[in-house]
């Protein structure tokens, strides 16, 4: 298994800087949007909420995800994307125009507008997903990184199929609910929570210095994974709800499993030092469990926790997991490609001031209890939102102030012309 980095074998600098940077504007409109219409939110099924909750998932989430892949299958597996600057373009414009026609479509209840937005979306994941698993899949040493990755852009492909036919189910064709349970499942346990756990089992042991997690996580975690989300995906066809309570069980105790570690390995961390970002890691997986646990007791106590399961996991244990990756992955990328083209002066600690990291997370957590006390007053809501539209711009300045640095510096890069 490749050890080293290479900046030949990443992509340019601006590609997964480009992502991220989109990924915090579409925060930027959530937080809009949630001021403007969360107030006339009843049901998960209101196509208001499935447009928000869309803007964090398609805006966000994916570009986040995206755009890290494009830099990182390169760094940990050293397998370059070929001709990653064309396909991260065609890949950046689909989700994109796809995104905003899809979420227009729902804000305005437009059939069109949602179906042909919903179809360069779905392009966009089956070109993404497609390129990625073709890419790990040349590793000459098929290791258990390489398997975690290859199911995670397998179950995206199976993912972004069934979303594509239940949007289809808003014109009567399917049911729409039916298709978009299993789209959530297989996009939740399977493409996100497999993609964690790979980038995990290098980012942590790499970036906090901590130990490994053990073989059965590594090796066992992702196929138990698989298994059981092609049978919520069987059972749910089939509406077996019998055993589908059984299998969320499982798939409920393996995220919790998977949390539990990662705290402990992080508590054990080698260099037990103050990092706004293991506070974050923490702060995740106490969501993932509590929205796992959800998730598995739902079933058996008769009542729908959709909205409180929506809100740990996405916005709980996702968002947070993912401003701590930015806090570790942008010091990181700006450093690597500044010391690869010899400007050795280039330090990750200067790229991003921990304290502008420390004032954008405070607003998040203060968004975060804001929200949770939307059932005393539903204008918590507004408070939360304005909040975490004051997390975001902070999120998106730390951003661009390492792009900043990038640019100051890289003017330095050594002429070797003759």
């Amino acid at each position: 298994m490749f050890q080293g980095l290479s900046l030949e074998q990443a992509p340019p600098y601006k590609i997964p800087l480009r992502f991220y940077v989109t990924g915090i504007v579409y925060l930027l409109a959530l937080a809009v949007l949630m001021i403007v219409f969360a107030l006339d939110i009843s049901s998960r099924f209101d196509y208001t909420s499935v447009a928000l909750t869309h803007t964090l998932t398609l805006g966000f989430f994916t570009h986040i995800m995206f755009g890290s892949m494009f830099q990182m299958i390169p760094v940990m597996l050293g397998i370059a994307y070929k001709n990653v600057v064309r396909d991260a373009n065609i890949i950046y414009t689909l989700v994109n125009l796809g995104a905003v026609l899809f979420i227009a479509g729902f804000l305005s209840a437009k059939i069109p507008l949602m179906h042909s937005g919903g179809l360069m979306v779905f392009l966009g994941f089956i070109y993404f997903a497609t390129l990625s698993l073709r890419t790990v899949l040349q590793a000459s040493e098929k290791d258990y990184l390489v398997k975690n990755f290859a199911a995670s852009f397998a179950l995206l492909f199976v993912a972004a199929v069934f979303g594509f036919i239940a949007l289809l189910g808003h014109s009567g064709v399917v049911d729409s609910v039916k298709f978009g349970d299993i789209h959530i499942a297989l996009m939740l346990f399977g493409w996100v929570f497999l993609l964690i756990n790979a980038v995990s089992y290098r980012i942590i042991p790499m970036f906090f210095v901590a130990k490994e997690f053990p073989k059965i996580f590594k090796e066992v975690l992702y196929i138990a994974m698989v298994v059981l989300v092609a049978a919520f995906a069987y059972l749910r066809l089939t509406d077996n709800s019998t055993f589908l309570s059984f299998v969320k069980m499982a798939l409920g105790i393996l995220v919790v499993a998977f949390a539990l570690m990662s705290i402990f390995i992080l508590k054990n961390r080698k260099r037990a030092r103050s990092d706004i970002s293991v506070s974050l890691w923490h702060f995740s997986m106490a969501n993932a469990i509590i929205a796992a646990s959800l998730f598995m007791v739902q079933s058996f106590v008769g009542y729908d926790f959709a909205f409180f399961i929506a809100f740990f996991a996405l916005f709980g244990a996702i968002f947070a997991l993912m401003n701590a990756m930015l806090y570790k992955i942008v010091p990181f990328l700006t450093w690597f490609h500044l010391s690869s083209s010899m400007v050795f002066e280039a330090e990750m600690s200067e790229v991003i001031a921990k304290k502008m990291m420390r004032l954008q997370v405070g607003f998040y957590f203060a968004s975060y209890v804001a929200f949770s006390l939307s059932f005393v007053s539903s204008w918590m809501v507004i408070a939360g939102s304005v909040l975490f539209l004051l997390s975001a711009s902070l999120l998106l300045k730390n951003v661009l102030g390492g792009m900043k640095y990038y640019n100051k510096l890289i003017v330095k890069k050594p002429d070797f012309t003759i």
